[in-house]
């Protein structure tokens, strides 16, 4: 073990008990390079979780694929840069009791769990069903055996409002800035807190420029939760906006 320091619904949630393929673990689903087992650290807290144990074979077999569905975005499988910082935040963040929160681009889950973890009621989601019922189990194999997970599209949000909305490595795409903006608008309640992981990627810098974010209350930390001014390449912010109507 490698150790690191439903289609679009409104009010209904599911588990990964409900997803189409029935498997007691995601791991029987046969997929380019398998899967693997890892263990994160967040401080003295252990988490286990699954994974694609090759990526680049699932992006690989994808990328060849004639068909252009969902499925066929490998992104999720990845554990990007910017999760264990990000999940690390989260973790160690004071949180008001029961807030709802929702976790957008969720992929194997990481951030999500660790806001369960610091006692956030967070709802998993993420385009991919895979990638949602990868994220519902390595949940559950962390002892949230109630996790809320569902297929989220950005482009047609549910109408329910969350405290809060956790996300990570979502802005590597400059053309689905609008999109996950939009999801955030409809998503957050007046007076609520959207939480961006970026690992320092220059595309972060064209959507703080977005004249929707003039809404919100902008603030950029890093790892160490000190003040910055600036996205930096190759350094990971944490872009933390405050919704102002």
């Amino acid at each position: 073990m490698q150790v690191l320091a439903l289609s679009k619904i409104g009010a209904i949630e599911v588990t990964i008990r409900s997803m189409s393929f029935h498997l007691h673990s995601v791991t029987e689903q046969a997929i380019p390079g398998g899967w693997s087992e890892r263990e994160i650290l967040l401080g003295e807290q252990s988490v286990h979780i699954v994974l694609p144990a090759r990526p680049d074979e699932l992006l690989e077999q994808l990328e060849e694929a004639t068909n252009s569905t969902q499925e066929s975005d490998p992104y999720w499988a990845e554990l990007w840069s910017a999760s264990l910082p990000m999940a690390k935040l989260v973790y160690e963040a004071s949180w008001p009791s029961d807030a709802r929160a929702i976790e957008l681009g969720c992929g194997i889950g990481v951030v999500g769990i660790a806001g369960l973890l610091a006692g956030l009621d967070v709802t998993l989601t993420d385009r991919v069903e895979l990638a949602v019922a990868t994220a519902a189990e390595n949940a559950r194999r962390n002892g949230l055996a109630d996790v809320k997970a569902f297929e989220l599209d950005w482009a047609d949000p549910p109408q329910q409002k969350f405290s809060y909305i956790l996300a990570s490595d979502v802005l590597y795409d400059r053309e689905l800035h609008v999109p996950f903006l939009q999801a955030v608008i409809t998503l957050l309640e007046e007076g609520g807190e959207c939480w961006i992981g970026d690992p320092g990627r220059s595309a972060a810098s064209t959507f703080l420029a977005l004249d929707a974010l003039k809404s919100f209350d902008v603030n950029l930390v890093d790892t160490d939760q000190r003040a910055a001014s600036a996205i930096k390449t190759g350094e990971f912010r944490l872009l933390q906006l405050k919704r102002l109507d």
